[in-house]
């Protein structure tokens, strides 16, 4: 997704999202479809779902979160599952009000190697992506109480942190710095109470232009969360080649 800010292109891309995230944003793997759900599922509930969900059919965000918020589960590994789960559907995939938990998901956990090595990155961030696009096609007005707003979903956050990360030197009533941290996520976190008022007077409102730059990843970064990901090899790719013309090129003048 590219973002004209005065006279700098910005980009968002699924590199930036792997930065900013650390999450895993590689290809999926052969036994998903296009949208990583898994080709084939078993039948009926998991084993997990019937253990503390048993007589439901579908399980809501609603009833994971009340269950996780009123009771202990014993089995440290059971906890950590469920927990897992919380945290991708409602957190890295969320979605509009109390909907489903995807029945995939329980499926998948029961496994927790392949459900820690899933490329999540890859699903949340065209997710994020998605609910974007929505947003820049216009507001959503609700008559009842009369106010104009946009939906995002997906992870919105890392859209965030992108915005943070691309303006150079924001104002620190608007946000705090924290240093270089890997991932770039941990490096922001809120100013001690920032007001509307503040972001709007000292950001949308600034009459001075506000510096801006694309993401240049550290050479940690691209060995730790970009050499898998094939948009990222492949631009590597292309600036080596270009950059083995160039030296042939300099090498060839008199």
């Amino acid at each position: 997704m590219m973002f004209k800010v005065h006279e700098t292109l910005l980009k968002f891309s699924i590199s930036d999202f792997a930065i900013i995230t650390g999450l895993n944003c590689v290809e999926y793997p052969s036994f998903c479809n296009e949208v990583g759900i898994p080709k084939q599922l078993p039948f009926g509930s998991s084993w997990l779902c019937s253990k503390y969900f048993s007589g439901k059919s579908s399980i809501y965000q609603g009833d994971l979160y009340d269950f996780l918020d009123k009771n202990q589960v014993k089995d440290d590994t059971d906890a950590i599952k469920l927990v897992l789960i919380f945290i991708v559907d409602y957190i890295l995939l969320s979605k509009k009000d109390n909907k489903l938990v995807d029945k995939y998901l329980w499926h998948m956990v029961d496994s927790l190697d392949m459900f820690g090595s899933f490329p999540w990155g890859q699903k949340s961030f065209f997710l994020t992506l998605e609910y974007l696009k929505k947003a820049l096609k216009g507001k959503r007005i609700d008559s009842q109480q009369d106010v104009i707003y946009y939906e995002l979903f997906g992870f919105p956050t890392a859209f965030q942190i992108w915005i943070y990360e691309c303006f150079i030197n924001l104002p620190k009533t608007v946000i705090s710095y924290h240093g270089p941290k890997i991932p770039r996520i941990c490096s922001w976190s809120k100013a001690f109470k920032s007001k509307f008022f503040s972001l709007n007077e000292n950001f949308f409102d600034c009459e001075e232009a506000l510096p801006v730059r694309n993401l240049v990843p550290t050479k940690r970064e691209c060995k730790d969360l970009l050499s898998c990901i094939p948009e990222f090899t492949g631009q590597t790719n292309i600036l080596s080649k270009l950059g083995v013309l160039f030296r042939k090129a300099n090498q060839s003048r008199p």
